[in-house]
């Protein structure tokens, strides 16, 4: 959570805010560990399985801009 959401950068925030950041952040970084888990424990595993249709449409749209880019 320190380095991939920057939770350092939420310290001169007020409650409100800060609780808002802090709930987000810990749900980025239970989605991380549960795919590095995933990603040990059933390699093969289809994307759409952990995946919602929204999120594969990002992960296309930023994996063609790579490309574009690159």
């Amino acid at each position: 959570m320190k380095s991939g959401c920057e939770i350092l950068e939420h310290q001169n925030c007020d409650a409100t805010v800060l609780l808002r950041a802090i709930a987000r952040d810990a749900v980025i970084a239970w989605r991380i560990m549960l795919l590095a888990l995933l990603g040990r424990t059933a390699p093969g595993l289809p994307a759409v399985l952990v995946f919602d249709a929204g999120e594969g449409e990002v992960r296309q749209l930023l994996t063609s801009k790579k490309t574009l880019r690159g």
